[in-house]
């Protein structure tokens, strides 16, 4: 059910999309929404990583230790932006939350 302007409620159909499918959508869709706009930096992220993948082997061993460090900042940065989404601002708060996120890794949970 969704909400309606008038305060009604109707009922709307609900469809599962492939992964194909949502591709199509989001790479023809309009950037200046911001779902759309997401969802073109998801794929182009996702596409990024399976040209780095595939030509990882290529790779001397300095660029594989850059590239995995490249990659290891880009989480930690995403992590940062998930605690600051979830109300975490406080270094020690930021640390714990951290912490937290480690143990989930490393399935260290007592």
């Amino acid at each position: 059910m969704v909400t309606l302007g008038s305060g009604a409620e109707r009922e709307i159909q609900d469809y599962m999309l492939s992964r194909y499918a949502c591709y199509l959508i989001v790479q023809n869709g309009d950037p200046h929404k911001e779902v759309i706009a997401i969802g073109q930096t998801y794929f182009a992220v996702k596409t990024r990583q399976q040209e780095v993948i595939e030509n990882y082997d290529s790779l001397t061993e300095d660029q594989k230790r850059l590239a995995i460090r490249k990659e290891i900042a880009a989480h930690n940065k995403a992590l940062a932006e998930a605690a600051n989404q979830a109300g975490i601002t406080e270094p020690v708060e930021y640390a714990v939350f951290q912490n937290w996120g480690y143990k989930g890794c490393t399935a260290g949970w007592t």
